[in-house]
């Protein structure tokens, strides 16, 4: 799993101060990165702070570059569009898409397709 600048920044940003230091632990090594992947399923919902949450998208920001994370180990191994990265999400699973900035990301939860997060930092 290639552990990016954008999603660094992101869990830095984005997740709750009091799981932040446990979700950043997750990115520290291979071994780890199975655990993050886990938390895409459930937990991570939890993890967010949902005042970065927003409606919809900006479509422009489906342009831009990033990196999609799933929870069934499966991540993209280069940069890639949002907007195609998206159309590759898997229906089962949760995932997790961060442009390369790590300031956008979309998230779905395993089992939750009507209620996929927007988050802009």
């Amino acid at each position: 799993m290639i552990i990016s600048d954008g999603l660094r920044k992101f869990i830095d940003k984005a997740i709750l101060k009091s799981k932040r230091e446990r979700v950043s632990g997750f990115l520290s090594n291979s071994k780890n990165h199975v655990k993050f992947a886990r938390t895409l399923d459930h937990e991570f919902i939890k993890y967010l702070d949902k005042s970065y949450f927003r409606n919809s998208i900006d479509i422009n920001s489906s342009n831009e570059l990033g990196f999609l994370y799933c929870s069934n180990g499966v991540s993209s191994e280069n940069e890639t569009r949002i907007a195609e990265l998206y159309g590759k999400a898997p229906w089962e699973g949760g995932w997790l898409i961060v442009n390369l900035t790590g300031n956008f990301a979309i998230y779905r939860p395993e089992g939750k397709i009507d209620d996929e997060v927007f988050i802009e930092l």
